[in-house]
């Protein structure tokens, strides 16, 4: 009876080293999990503060073109008179009308930028959707432990 005694104690001995080896597993893991949390809260941070930029960026693109548009809209409106009015000598037309086509490339640049940073700003608020529900998953998980 003795010796079923030792091999019980020896058995829950190596349950408990068992036990500690697993929960010392766990909490390895809890921190890696608490460390890719950090690294997402980062992350995430500046995601935000990019995005903000794109949002300014894009506001001041969207300005950019209106008043490119308006000076276009000016432009025609001048070259229209310019047509118009025979007084005009012919090398003036020719100039606006090499203004208004310059206007024309540079609303276009902007318009193609201002899609792009639009793009761009939905990207990265998808990104930022995308990393808050790993983060949250981390958290449940960590939580769980």
């Amino acid at each position: 009876e003795c010796n079923s005694m030792i091999s019980h104690t020896q058995d829950l001995e190596a349950e408990v080293k068992s036990l500690r080896q697993s929960v010392a597993g766990l909490e390895s893991e809890k921190a890696e999990l608490c460390k890719k949390l950090d690294q997402n809260s980062s992350t995430m941070s500046e995601l935000r503060s990019e995005n903000e930029e794109l949002k300014t960026s894009l506001k001041e693109g969207k300005e950019s073109a209106r008043l490119l548009n308006n000076e276009k809209c000016d432009l025609l409106s001048r070259l229209e008179k310019a047509n118009n009015d025979i007084e005009i000598p012919h090398a003036k037309v020719s100039k606006l009308l090499s203004e208004s086509e310059e206007l024309k490339d540079e609303l276009r640049v902007i318009i193609h930028e201002r899609d792009f940073l639009s793009k761009k700003s939905q990207d990265l608020s998808s990104r930022i959707s995308d990393l808050e529900f790993e983060r949250n998953s981390v958290i449940s998980h960590t939580q769980d432990l």
